[in-house]
């Protein structure tokens, strides 16, 4: 389920909201408007470049 962010037109409040319907309306926690928009996120990535193991590795050759 994934996590979008958004601003409030009305107050300019950023905030974060678990989505589970896309079509589901989305509400300012500060000023409950309904004119928000979803912002562009940040892509994250995690991983060790070094490291030896890694999901789905047996560990045969």
């Amino acid at each position: 389920m994934p996590i979008y962010e958004y601003e409030c037109k009305d107050c300019k409040n950023i905030f974060s909201k678990l989505v589970i319907k896309q079509d589901a309306k989305v509400e300012c926690p500060s000023c409950k408007s309904q004119n928000v928009e979803k912002k562009m996120s940040k892509v994250s990535s995690v991983g060790n470049a070094g490291s030896t193991s890694s999901c789905g590795h047996s560990g045969f050759s």
